[in-house]
């Protein structure tokens, strides 16, 4: 074809295309994905590692980014805003994308605490499951059995011989467990839940970069596979591609002062609040949905920072085991707590798996545990387990310390296992005393008098204190009598055969008063049972004081493997017993077949007393001497004229007539006006008499006589009768018969 030719043809060609559209859509191949461009962080590391930017070299660990965007001090600033208020102003406008609802905008009306942690905490994952190998020799993802064998069939006798072929462990296109080509239908990996959303420097729904909050335009992810250029511009801008964002890349330096003499720094204003602050504040009341658990509240007590991002992340916290190395992992005591720490003796237990992810066999020896002692050689069991010991994981070390690969020898032979063991830190306890009173266990005459002692347990995980879970809490305080209050309480200064504890509960002790005898119970000690039981609480004369210590450090209580001695020194006052009738001063009156026993009580020479629970808190309270560590009543024994003014005696006499059983009393006008009169009615032989110090209360009807416990109530005589005389029986000596004279009480008598 001419030259010519060709020309008018084309000609022809382009005219026709003119006339058919107005727009030429060309159709190329699709290019390779391009690379994730370089986080600001990332290019700011390479910046100062090829000397663009000026910064030491060893000094590019996030903390010492933040630093650099910081800026030089200025003047004193405002106070910062918290990440509360700066996610406030963010989504003020209604722009931001809606991390729970793709495709939606997060309403700018949503602006609460509340919606603040909804926004960060990302929808849950799936846990990831590890596949490992069951005592039948199948392949387990989790606890289900796939039924698939681990080891390959035998290979047949012959000449071949052939070795049994090893399974092929990979992860599908679908992130489902292969085994030998078979589709386990177990997930690898679990799911990520979704990122919070940052206040800072973010790539938005449309793939560009923000800087703010502020849509800079600029793609996140260059095109042809090249990651954007990111740059600080001359004016201290950040610069993408080229492009002035506006942005500052670091604070603006504050104004010198005015006379510039010193030149000291101004003072930095106050810092908002941190994300983690306020979620601490925003989970205190224990009302606050659990992100991982929908139909469960989140504890308040898991606070932590660890806990922080647990409760932000939706990731699965298993340990996978890494097939074709040895990995050394610790076992869950409570997978639910996510705590290792065994309570009954403060050990970790762990889990030795091989190179195909089955545990050992016995004899392997584990040396090199991160954050343990460097010579201490651990040596697996027949389950291919071995315990750490209390005191020998790691206290309060940081993770960094505690995370790594350990040694583990095998037949002679040494190898480095995965990366990816976590020795946890031992559990520290301790328990405070709250508070000391004295009080009683009924209102009874024979009531016990002791006493009270609160107190409350504490654990330390990871350095920071807290109290018990109430699941951990256990009947495990004891008390002992002090040798010596100048020296520090321990096993030898206690001397543990005298306890003297009447009660314990989980949180309390009720330990029984040393008690004073009156001389006739002392003298018959040996003839009456009754008081011989009282003669191992008998006071010495000299200051008690008890010592508290919990735990036996053998497995009995949640203890963690420990024996605490708290240092607290408790003064347990004695008591002394309460009067009984003055001899000489008693009668019988017999009138119409009722008998009516009437005189006086011996209140002349009343003893001391120490002030109770039934008088204001101020006065009752036991005080700690901060220098000492002894706890003492605030106002130490006191004479019997410091008795409240409503304190009466009290006189009860058990009945027992035909079989059947009950009580009558009376009691004196108050000892304050000279009440030491009194008159019993109904008062039949055959019975016990008691008396008691306790509080006299007058209604409209009635008087009542209620627990007051500053003194050692007692069954005192026994009524006896013996054709027609009456006599009054010593409790404590049965020999001694004090006769009662038959005679009228006066009517005025009580007056």
């Amino acid at each position: 074809m001419s030259k010519f030719k060709f020309v008018q043809w084309y000609g022809i060609v382009v005219c026709l295309l003119m006339a058919a559209c107005t727009d030429v859509d060309i159709t190329m191949p699709k290019g390779p994905k391009g690379d994730t461009g370089l986080s600001a962080y990332e290019f700011w590391k390479e910046k100062v590692a090829d000397g663009t930017v000026d910064w030491p070299k060893d000094r590019t660990e996030v903390a010492d980014f933040f630093k650099y965007l910081k800026g030089n001090d200025g003047k004193d600033g405002k106070d910062g805003k918290s990440a509360f208020d700066q996610w406030k102003d963010m989504i003020a406008d209604g722009s931001v994308d809606n991390p729970h609802n793709p495709g939606s905008k997060w309403p700018a009306g949503n602006n609460t605490v509340q919606d603040f942690w909804y926004f960060l905490t990302g929808a849950t994952g799936e846990s990831g499951q590890t596949p490992h190998i069951g005592d039948n020799g199948h392949w387990f993802v989790g606890n289900e059995d796939t039924g698939i064998a681990a080891q390959g069939e035998a290979g047949k006798d012959g000449a071949n011989g052939k070795d049994a072929v090893p399974p092929t462990v990979t992860i599908g296109a679908n992130d489902h467990w292969f085994v030998n080509g078979v589709d386990t239908g177990k997930k690898a990996t679990g799911t990520d839940g979704k990122d919070g959303v940052s206040p800072t420097i973010t790539i938005g729904g449309n793939g560009n970069w923000f800087v703010d909050g502020t849509d800079t335009g600029k793609k996140a992810v260059g095109a042809d596979g090249k990651s954007p250029e990111v740059a600080i511009g001359e004016n201290g801008n950040w610069y993408i591609n080229g492009t002035d964002t506006g942005k500052p890349s670091f604070g603006k330096a504050g104004k010198d002062g005015t006379n510039g003499t010193n030149g000291t720094n101004g003072t930095n204003g106050a810092n908002g609040k941190s994300a983690y602050e306020l979620w601490k504040e925003y989970i205190a009341s224990g009302e606050v949905d659990n992100p991982h658990k929908p139909d469960q509240k989140w504890p308040a007590d898991r606070n932590k920072q660890t806990d922080f991002w647990d409760f932000l992340t939706g990731r699965s916290s298993v340990i996978e085991i890494q097939v074709g190395k040895y990995n050394v992992i610790p076992d869950y005591w409570n997978s639910q707590l996510r705590e290792y720490v065994i309570p009954t003796d403060g050990s970790v237990l762990f889990t030795v798996y091989d190179k195909t992810g089955k545990k050992v066999a016995a004899g392997v020896q584990v040396s090199g545990l991160p954050g343990v002692g460097a010579t201490e050689t651990f040596t697996t069991d027949d389950n291919g387990q071995f315990k750490v010991t209390w005191d020998k994981l790691p206290d309060n070390q940081p993770l960094s310390h505690r995370t790594g690969s350990a040694t583990i020898t095998v037949g002679g032979v040494q190898e480095t296992s995965a990366n990816n063991t976590l020795v946890p830190n031992r559990i520290n306890v301790r328990a405070t005393v709250r508070s000391v009173f004295l009080s009683y266990n009924s209102p009874d005459i024979n009531s016990i008098r002791y006493t009270y002692v609160s107190f409350k347990y504490e654990r330390q995980i990871d350095g920071e204190w807290s109290d018990y879970p109430s699941n951990l809490k256990s009947y495990m305080m004891s008390t002992a009598k002090i040798k010596d209050i100048n020296q520090p309480v321990n096993e030898g200064n206690l001397d543990k055969s005298t306890s003297y504890t009447y009660s314990t509960g989980e949180t309390y002790l009720y330990i029984r008063r040393p008690l004073v005898l009156t001389p006739t119970e002392k003298a018959n000690v040996a003839k009456n049972d009754t008081i011989n039981g009282l003669l191992k609480y008998e006071w010495d004369g000299n200051e008690f004081y008890s010592g508290l210590y919990f735990g036996d450090g053998a497995g009995s209580y949640n203890d963690y493997g420990q024996t605490v001695y708290l240092q607290d020194k408790i003064h347990i006052p004695e008591i002394y017993p309460a009067p009984g009738f003055k001899e000489g001063t008693v009668f019988m009156e017999i009138k119409q077949g009722v008998t009516t026993l009437w005189g006086e009580i011996d209140t002349d020479q009343l003893p001391d007393f120490y002030k109770t629970s039934a008088y204001s808190t101020k006065e009752y309270q036991f005080t700690k001497d901060p220098n000492t560590d002894i706890w003492k009543s605030p106002e130490g024994k006191l004479p019997a004229s410091d008795l409240a003014e409503d304190r009466a005696v009290y006189i009860q006499m058990r009945t027992f007539i035909n079989g059947t059983g009950g009580t009558v009393h009376t009691g004196t006008v108050p000892l304050s006006k000279g009440g030491k009169r009194f008159i019993l009615t109904s008062a039949y032989p055959g019975n016990w008499i008691g008396v008691d110090i306790r509080r006299r209360q007058k209604g409209t009807n009635q008087i009542t006589y209620n627990m007051s416990y500053e003194y050692r109530s007692r069954f005192i005589y026994y009524l006896l009768k013996e054709g027609g005389q009456y006599f009054l029986v010593d409790f404590a000596d049965r020999t001694k018969r004090i006769p009662l004279e038959i005679k009228e009480c006066p009517a005025d008598w009580m007056d």
